[in-house]
């Protein structure tokens, strides 16, 4: 399913720190895919705000870099919620049961993450920056499939879903991504000593290394520009932010924006479209966890409202967090 990349030199095409070995991977197969999101075909020399989203397997230092791009392109950062997942715990009690409940909450919280920064871009003229998206979520739930947590009908049940949730969405104009082993992501993972991460396998990040690949392939066919960096040493030498100003970029439609003001004109039109017209036993919510999931709502319009009162006095690249 996923596929074999080969790479090439970044000296090859002519980018800055020549003597620095870095390296861009280029597909050697064609991809196929159905097309997701509003893809833009009109290019433009200078754009005056992007949407950049920074993508990598775990541990790679995507929220740091997006934080150091924000500074340096006066841009906003949005990173992935931090309210407690309801799910996760359970999730590493039972896989199975739980593995898609857990992916299809945290679709729709990196989805309202996406809409809210797709909105500021287009609100305010500054670029928007963001930690991993709602575009790659997709390689977590196909790890979770070829690994057997989630079944067949439920992986369906997601592919279907994200279909309908993404098709009037905006594409990210760049696709930054940050290559680092599975073994240097392992190391680094259990270096930051974060207790729910210790568990996680050599195999899964493995799988999520192969599959993001993949990924990235479809992010270039629907018009996303992808740079990729070596990020074993961080990236020190590299000049991320000065790539970014200065590629050519795909300009959203005046078709595409319309289309995306009629998906968000409402709440009620958000909510239908993180909502299918069927459900499957694997993705039911218990009692229980819907009451977990009302505290946890209303927990988030009080950090939106806090959020807010710290936006009203810091700059203007304030770090924010958006909730479901």
């Amino acid at each position: 399913m996923c596929q074999m990349f080969r790479v090439i030199p970044w000296r090859w095409f002519g980018f800055l720190n020549r003597n620095h070995r870095s390296t861009i991977i280029l597909s050697t197969t064609n991809f196929q895919s159905a097309m997701i999101g509003l893809k833009s075909t009109v290019q433009s020399a200078s754009l005056p705000a992007q949407l950049v989203i920074v993508e990598g397997n775990i541990g790679v230092g995507k929220s740091t870099l997006a934080c150091q791009l924000a500074r340096k392109l006066n841009y906003r950062v949005f990173l992935e919620p931090t309210t407690k997942n309801p799910y996760l715990a359970k999730f590493y009690q039972d896989p199975k049961k739980y593995a898609l409940k857990l992916q299809l909450w945290i679709f729709k919280q990196r989805f309202r993450t996406y809409i809210e920064a797709t909105k500021h871009v287009l609100n305010s003229g500054q670029g928007a920056l963001l930690d991993r998206s709602v575009f790659s979520d997709s390689v977590f739930a196909e790890v979770n499939y070829q690994q057997g947590t989630i079944s067949d009908e439920g992986y369906q049940y997601y592919r279907d879903l994200r279909k309908q949730a993404l098709k009037d969405v905006l594409v990210p104009h760049t696709t930054l991504y940050l290559d680092v082993s599975p073994e240097t992501c392992s190391q680094r993972i259990l270096g930051r000593g974060r207790e729910y991460e210790s568990a996680i396998p050599l195999d899964y990040l493995k799988g999520l290394d192969s599959c993001y690949k993949t990924f990235l392939d479809e992010m270039r066919q629907i018009g996303s520009i992808v740079l990729v960096y070596n990020w074993t040493d961080f990236g020190y030498k590299y000049e991320v932010a000065e790539d970014i100003k200065k590629e050519v970029v795909p300009v959203w439609s005046q078709e595409n924006v319309q289309k995306f003001h009629r998906l968000i004109s409402d709440t009620s039109g958000l909510r239908n479209v993180l909502t299918l017209n069927r459900t499957i036993p694997e993705a039911v919510i218990s009692e229980d966890e819907e009451e977990q999931l009302e505290i946890l709502s209303d927990k988030k319009a009080n950090d939106t409202q806090s959020n807010k009162k710290l936006g009203d006095i810091s700059s203007n690249h304030l770090v924010s967090s958006v909730e479901a």
